[in-house]
């Protein structure tokens, strides 16, 4: 099966840095990036090398800091740009935004993840562990966890 997915570097360019912020521009990035995100996590073997490659380095790109004066001055104004949104009021088409790219980040690195060889092995290993550790201990009760539940709330 093959599914035909496009990538376009202005689109992603965007998702990565809105300099130029409004409400409709923001809700349009998260929606793409919504569905970006669910293409990555159902169809990431379906992506051409180099569209993987492109939204590595998207990911990589947003959790490093940019060095230079041209990445501090472009962080800058896309911060002003929200800081005004958000005096404006205009703050759940921001937080749908910034889920959006938290979820499209969650799925990258989960993908790239799931490539590395040694994936499946270690993870059944963890699961193996657990399943042993939590044997050792009783399940809680519904009362317990109630109690839990309180204390941590407090």
């Amino acid at each position: 099966m093959s599914a035909a997915i496009t990538i376009n570097p202005y689109e992603i360019r965007q998702i990565s840095q809105p300099h130029t912020v409004s409400q409709s521009r923001l809700r349009s990035i998260a929606q793409k990036a919504e569905v970006l995100a669910t293409a990555v996590e159902n169809k990431w073997e379906d992506f051409s090398d180099r569209d993987r490659e492109l939204l590595k380095a998207l990911i990589y790109t947003s959790i490093i800091n940019q060095d230079g004066n041209q990445g501090f001055w472009d962080s800058l104004r896309t911060r002003l740009s929200l800081a005004w949104m958000l005096i404006c009021g205009e703050t759940d088409v921001l937080a749908d935004y910034f889920k959006a790219l938290i979820r499209l980040k969650n799925a990258v690195l989960g993908a790239i993840e799931k490539e590395h060889p040694n994936y499946e092995q270690t993870m059944a290993e963890v699961v193996q562990e657990t399943l042993a550790k939590s044997g050792d201990r009783p399940a809680m009760t519904p009362d317990e966890f109630c109690e839990w539940l309180n204390s941590v709330s407090d």
